[in-house]
């Protein structure tokens, strides 16, 4: 019932506010779907998408790398609070997730969560903003009450991995209501995994049955661009960077149905 009345209100809404691409300001695929044929094809897909742990993760997927035009869109929406790109970035990772039929054995979606202070001068969550998508394209649940993060860590751009692990260690405290679920974890980007597996061993404590990782994209481990750091092209077409008007932001909207 509920995705009779999405897929209604999705096409609705595609009418009232036909899409557009947030990279190169075409015409995006409908019913509202922000990105256009050619600029989702120009995304950079990764070599092996889906991968065993680390431990105790059961496998972490990710399907594409962190890299133009793709770094692009997770920037626009983690540093800039263009909260439309969620939307995309959500969609297109729901897409790849239901090809492989990784949600078959999942029972709930947990976007990795921010520190309160982090949260309260962002304004938002990026990996709620991108699992609300995900989890309702999937037909899944989704609840960021299921962990906190319980120091205030620094951000892990720039670290060793040495310093990477110190710096999360014991930083995430799980709900007792992760009791016998099949968690996915859900997060823009990972490079080390130390993020994903610090989360993971705090469920299981809590007596998950099972946790996967589910990303945007991986980053080289070497260092990824920096914000703003991404230029150029995409599809050999204009500079997209993310067309202005296209996207919703933290303090205001285009008026896009969600």
């Amino acid at each position: 019932m509920h995705g009779w009345m999405d897929a209604g209100l999705a096409r609705l809404g595609g009418l009232l506010l036909p899409p557009r691409c947030v990279l190169c300001g075409d015409r995006g695929q409908p019913p509202c779907l922000d990105l256009c044929r050619d600029c989702e094809a120009a995304l950079p897909a990764a070599g092996e998408p889906l991968s065993p742990g680390p431990a105790p993760l059961r496998r972490c997927f990710a399907p594409f790398d962190y890299a133009f035009p793709l770094a692009q869109l997770v920037q626009a929406l983690k540093y800039r609070g263009e909260l439309a790109v969620g939307r995309v970035l959500g969609t297109v990772l729901g897409a790849r997730i239901a090809e492989l039929g990784l949600q078959s054995d999942v029972d709930v979606v947990l976007p990795v969560p921010l520190h309160p202070l982090r949260h309260g001068s962002r304004g938002f969550n990026q990996s709620v903003e991108i699992g609300r998508w995900v989890a309702r394209r999937l037909g899944l649940r989704l609840d960021p009450r299921l962990a906190q993060r319980r120091r205030d860590t620094r951000p892990q751009v720039g670290l060793d991995l040495e310093q990477r692990r110190g710096n999360l260690a014991g930083a995430f405290a799980a709900a007792p209501a992760a009791r016998g679920l099949r968690v996915a974890l859900l997060d823009d980007v990972t490079t080390t995994g130390h993020t994903l597996q610090e989360l993971a061993a705090a469920l299981v404590e809590q007596g998950a049955t099972s946790v996967d990782g589910w990303c945007v994209a991986r980053a080289d481990r070497r260092g990824a661009p920096p914000a703003g750091a991404c230029t150029g092209t995409a599809a050999g077409r204009r500079d997209p960077t993310p067309a202005s008007g296209s996207t919703n932001s933290a303090r205001g909207s285009r008026g896009r149905m969600s």
